[in-house]
């Protein structure tokens, strides 16, 4: 991915890796909202999340949930337009296979990264 983006804006990819201690996720010391596949939730969550028309925020450090590619945000914009309810966007995502992303929203869950 870091490689072909880096080709379209002529340039050099680089990938920068992390370890990441997951106990973290479980023990209190940070607040985690998990998602464990693309639902109604979730679907409002990343719509929310997204929207230029949403005053939404969230206190959470860590989000921890499928990933929102290219097509997600095609039936997204469906949503956001009028095509489709907020019903029938999650039924189309719940056959999307998705792999799962880490977000770390705050200071204290960036510390909790370790560079390799």
């Amino acid at each position: 991915m870091a490689a072909r983006k880096a080709r379209l804006h002529k340039g050099t990819g680089v990938v920068l890796e992390y370890e990441f201690d997951e106990a973290h996720l479980h023990d209190g010391t940070l607040k985690v909202k998990q998602i464990a596949k693309p639902d109604r939730e979730w679907a409002e969550f990343i719509y929310k999340n997204r929207s230029r028309h949403e005053n939404f925020s969230h206190d959470y450090d860590i989000i921890v949930g499928p990933i929102a590619d290219d097509g997600v945000a095609y039936l997204l914009d469906r949503y956001e337009e009028g095509f489709i309810s907020l019903e029938e966007l999650a039924t189309e995502l719940e056959f999307k296979e998705l792999n799962k992303q880490y977000y770390f929203g705050t200071q204290l869950s960036l510390s909790y990264l370790k560079r390799l």
